[in-house]
């Protein structure tokens, strides 16, 4: 029989033991939020500025390489500027790259997570190399895996991981491309001359503050009319944002199409017009009448000068748009409300009847005998 002193002190016991649980539970929970996770690459924040080299590539035989100039990243694929946030926001996360979880070691099963070897014409991965204080580290990027994490491998080694944050690294160099071409307010355009491929050249004037329309255009052809008040306005904004879609050194490609476009402070830039196919290239050159416009325009042409950028079509169009776009459609000529009336063959007086299809040929001709 257990008396009550004897269940006071398992009752008591099974408290220190349930608190001991909790306090064991805390503190596994408390050394696991403080323990850091592992670094998949032996890369710093503080490291990034020494990286001078950065390829991506793929089995497809797709590669970028971006290498580190004096004062900005290249494409050497393309000699063109890289974007240098792209490039930053990647060694960033390169540097933060930790382990969430350890998996397969097994080669059969890179494939899987993608992790294979990236040079392999199948493999779906993404190969990255870096060049830092004079030593190469390698990774393999494979599949991601929910919004944050994806699979990798260190090149060289067995292990595969499940790290954060995720990556996604694209070996096409058009992806790696300042993109930036010019973005000029609407509002900073004052006149604009156009010679499309198609229709006459016409020009574009802004008129005086609070006149409308806002823009002129001249010469409208006889007998015609703007399609709206608004219609020439949009031509302005055709700079804003103008971005590249790729880029091509200046070659011997003919010009088709011609647009100045003049602004307020001076500066003058012109644009040419190049469609090959389905795709569209143009060139840029500015000029400058201040001083201040003429700084300017020695900035944009050390950026410029030399190059063909291809652009979507739809922006292409729109920078330059022929005078017929601008204008209401012709009117259609009416039609005649009575139809002509067809004549009946004529037979001449006391003849036989004309026949319609040419001259009779007698069914008899008498009898030979």
């Amino acid at each position: 029989m257990i008396r009550p002193a004897q269940v006071l002190v398992l009752v008591a016991a099974g408290v220190a033991l349930a608190g001991a649980g909790v306090w064991l539970v805390a503190r596994h929970g408390a050394d696991s939020e403080t323990q850091p996770a592992a670094q998949v690459l032996p890369l710093q924040p503080a490291d990034l500025n020494a990286v001078t080299r950065l390829d991506v590539f793929k089995g497809d035989g797709s590669r970028t390489t971006l290498t580190r100039e004096a004062t900005h990243w290249t494409v050497t694929q393309r000699g063109y500027p890289a974007d240098t946030g792209q490039v930053r926001k990647l060694l960033l996360d390169l540097s933060h790259l930790a382990s969430e979880e350890q998996k397969t070691s097994d080669p059969t099963l890179y494939s899987k997570l993608g992790v294979e070897d990236p040079s392999g014409a199948q493999a779906t991965g993404t190969g990255l190399t870096l060049e830092v204080h004079g030593r190469t580290l390698g990774l393999i990027v494979g599949k991601t895996s929910g919004t944050s994490s994806v699979y990798v491998r260190v090149a060289g080694q067995p292990q595969s991981l499940l790290a954060n944050p995720q990556l996604a690294p694209d070996a096409d160099p058009r992806h790696w491309l300042d993109r930036g071409i010019v973005d000029i307010a609407p509002d900073q355009v004052t006149a604009v001359e156009l010679a499309p491929l198609d229709g006459p050249a016409y020009s574009l004037k802004r008129s005086a503050p609070g006149a409308a329309p806002e823009f002129g255009v001249s010469p409208i052809p006889k007998g015609r009319e703007l399609a709206d008040a608004a219609s020439a306005a949009s031509q302005a904004g055709a700079l804003a944002a103008l971005q590249l879609d790729d880029v091509r050194k200046t070659g011997t490609h003919p010009a088709v199409s011609h647009a100045v476009f003049h602004l307020s402070d001076g500066l003058t830039l012109t644009l040419t017009g190049i469609p090959e196919g389905e795709t569209r290239y143009l060139a840029a050159t500015a000029a400058g009448e201040s001083a201040a416009a003429q700084q300017r325009a020695r900035d944009l042409n050390t950026r410029l000068a030399g190059w063909e950028f291809e652009i979507p079509s739809y922006r292409y169009d729109t920078l330059f748009r022929p005078l017929e776009q601008l204008l209401k459609p012709k009117p259609v000529p009416a039609a005649s409300s009575a139809p002509r009336a067809s004549r009946a063959p004529h037979s001449p007086v006391g003849g036989p009847p004309a026949l319609p299809f040419g001259p009779q040929s007698p069914s008899h001709q008498g009898d030979s005998h």
